[in-house]
């Protein structure tokens, strides 16, 4: 029989933790092992003892209990630990598990941070423009709008039915705290508004960015499509039409990016779709476990989407395998 992984997930009973359970329990080369307590507290002996032995661990739990874990696993020999909160995710020590800018996670890497749902799609989007100095870096301009469940499981009064159905509204203005992770890794400014959609997942961000003197929305779109080119879950679409709808990730590893034909103002919107728990959270901490473990960094996932069938009227959304 060939080897399986051992991976421990703390913090399955959120959304997030939730869905990489699923993926983890349906993974042929992976061993799902969950401690006693769903909620374990750090350092409770008998969540150490649940953990002794396993290969990796990941932790789909907020910040403050994920800077405890980790250096309770550290401190105790823990041979591998993937932190899905945003504890260490601006730590340039630390591998940052977006494969598509930062490549795969390192194999003697002890500690990966998972990216932010927001600061995926905005650097898919952006930082190959960036990078190839095709739009000015002082600042790009994103608008964001998400489902309920990127605000996790907490009760608050605007995730209340009665206050969300039928509504949408902005959040966190100001101090969104996806921002800084974004900027650290794109290397400039940006101006983060985000919005709370009437859905219960799926993510999309509009960006407007200024192009260089010279470089049109096509030479965007061209240097879009020529980093993203070896990586098959990212689709650039070769217009923003209706492919960049929710439906079209949700439930999915794969990203939709699009760039508008035309600027006007001096700014090209450009835009990016995806899941905020598959892509955004779960799907990739199953492809940043993969690559530490030598495996097909697809291994787990449903093939990736074709964006022409999704063009079509009849795509059937209801058979897509929704983890």
């Amino acid at each position: 029989m060939s080897h399986v992984n051992t991976i421990a997930l703390i913090g399955c009973s959120g959304y997030a933790g939730q869905v990489l359970a699923t993926l983890l329990a349906e993974h042929p080369k992976f061993e799902l092992r969950v401690p006693p307590s769903g909620r374990a507290i750090p350092g409770d002996p008998s969540t150490l003892a649940a953990l002794a032995g396993v290969d990796a661990v990941a932790l789909a739990v907020p910040a403050t209990p994920a800077l405890e874990w980790t250096s309770i696993l550290m401190q105790t020999g823990c041979r591998r630990v993937l932190d899905l909160s945003d504890s260490h995710r601006r730590e340039d020590d630390v591998h940052y598990a977006l494969r598509e800018l930062c490549g795969p996670t390192p194999e003697g890497a002890r500690l990966v941070a998972n990216p932010g749902c927001y600061p995926t799609a905005t650097l898919l989007a952006l930082a190959p423009l960036v990078c190839g100095s095709l739009v000015d870096p002082s600042g790009a301009c994103v608008v964001g709008a998400s489902g309920a469940s990127g605000a996790g499981k907490g009760l608050r009064d605007d995730l209340h039915f009665c206050h969300l159905e039928s509504n949408v509204l902005p959040y966190n203005v100001g101090h969104h705290r996806h921002r800084p992770e974004i900027e650290h890794h794109l290397g400039a400014p940006v101006s983060l508004v985000t919005q709370l959609l009437p859905v219960a997942r799926g993510l999309t961000i509009t960006a407007f960015v200024a192009p260089r003197s010279g470089v049109t929305p096509a030479d965007l779109r061209a240097c879009l499509v020529e980093h993203h080119a070896s990586h098959p879950y990212v689709h650039v679409l070769d217009a923003p039409d209706g492919r960049l709808g929710l439906k079209s990730a949700v439930g999915s590893h794969d990203a939709f990016l699009a760039v508008g034909p035309v600027a006007h103002g001096g700014h090209v919107p450009v835009f990016a779709t995806i899941d905020n728990l598959m892509r955004g959270a779960a799907s990739q901490a199953l492809v940043a476990l993969n690559d530490w473990f030598g495996l097909e960094p697809s291994l787990g996932l449903a093939a990736p989407r074709d964006a022409e069938v999704l063009s079509t009227p009849l795509f059937a959304h209801a058979h897509a395998r929704t983890p």
